[in-house]
């Protein structure tokens, strides 16, 4: 028979978890993971992340450099870089992502690789335990460089044909579609340089934007302009992608007067945007209405404890350059933070 001081421990248990949450419950998983101590955990490899981590070796710290997928993140999707100063016109996104991945190796800095599946922010305690394929680190301070995913268009049909006609992707997926009709939607740089890079390979682009002008930068709309096989739909949106084991068709709504039409497409890409790699971080730290971080100049969040960079903080431009000098001020933050001062490095 069990005791009863057995019972009364579980039952204290219990309503400790109850209480607590999740710290309760990550202080329990620790008592079965491996646990790492460091200075400062950097989540994410794309350029914020890998800037952070450089300046961060050269001040000193001790880290952990941490990426789900691969080193470099969305530079691995793009097909060229042409504003990254002293970089030349036309280099290859993958090019970059390699020069990176050469640096760190270069640096001696590993990459730890794993999902986040669990973070807590303890400010009384000022550490942060994350945890990442059944490893606890337990941190000082962190720096969040997660980046930001696509958006989807969130439409009948969607999910049901990406992969099979729909795809959030050119570079990747573009090779498919040699001389056959594609449709990208959006109105911004990203949903022009797509139609651009897509020109070269398909057949007919069109491209898809629900207003009656683009928000695409000057040039790229006059580049596109020079391409005889792009057609713009203006004032325009996608009420349902239909096929039958493949995408054959999607349906189009004009939203200024009403009128539906059906275009026969081989492939649809879709550009409307991003939303931030922050859902670890809900509830935790303060953020837009978008999901992305909120920080102050010194990339700190409302944490003390929190630094974010890249493509998952509000910021006014989000382009690559913007995002490496906020790697280094994180990084810099961050030092200054743990040791009271700055460094020259």
């Amino acid at each position: 028979m069990m005791s009863f001081q057995v019972v009364s421990s579980r039952l204290k248990l219990r309503k400790l978890i109850t209480v607590h949450g999740n710290i309760t419950s990550l202080y329990l998983k620790n008592k079965y993971m491996e646990v790492k101590n460091t200075e400062i955990i950097i989540i994410g490899a794309g350029i914020a992340g890998v800037s952070a981590a450089v300046y961060a070796k050269r001040s000193g710290l001790d880290f952990v450099l941490c990426e789900e997928k691969a080193v470099g993140g969305q530079l691995l999707l793009m097909e060229k870089i042409d504003n990254y100063i002293g970089l030349g016109l036309g280099l290859k996104g993958w090019d970059l992502a390699n020069n990176l991945d050469k640096t760190l190796s270069e640096l001696g800095i590993p990459v730890v690789s794993g999902k986040i599946t669990d973070s807590v922010i303890n400010e009384s305690a000022s550490k942060v335990d994350v945890m990442i394929e059944g490893v606890t680190y337990e941190a000082k301070g962190c720096i969040v460089a997660t980046g930001a995913a696509f958006e989807k268009l969130g439409v009948k049909g969607e999910a049901e044909f990406s992969g099979k006609g729909v795809s959030y992707c050119a570079v990747c997926d573009g090779f498919f579609f040699r001389d056959k009709n594609v449709a990208v939607v959006g109105g911004g740089n990203t949903a022009v340089e797509e139609a651009m890079y897509l020109s070269g390979i398909a057949k007919k682009v069109t491209l898809i934007h629900r207003r009656d002008k683009l928000r695409a930068l000057d040039y790229l709309q006059k580049e596109m302009a020079q391409k005889d096989n792009i057609e713009v739909v203006y004032n325009s949106v996608v009420e349902e992608i239909n096929g039958s084991r493949i995408l054959e068709k999607i349906s189009l709504k004009n939203v200024a007067d009403n009128q539906r039409q059906e275009l026969i497409i081989d492939g649809l890409f879709v550009a409307v945007g991003v939303k931030p790699n922050t859902e670890q971080f809900k509830g935790k730290l303060s953020m837009d209405e978008k999901g992305f971080i909120i920080t102050n100049e010194e990339m700190q969040a409302s944490s003390k404890l929190i630094w974010a960079a890249g493509d998952c903080r509000r910021r006014p431009l989000r382009q690559l350059i913007t995002a490496a000098s906020e790697g280094a001020i994180a990084s810099m933050g961050a030092y200054k933070y743990l040791k009271g001062r700055y460094v020259s490095v």
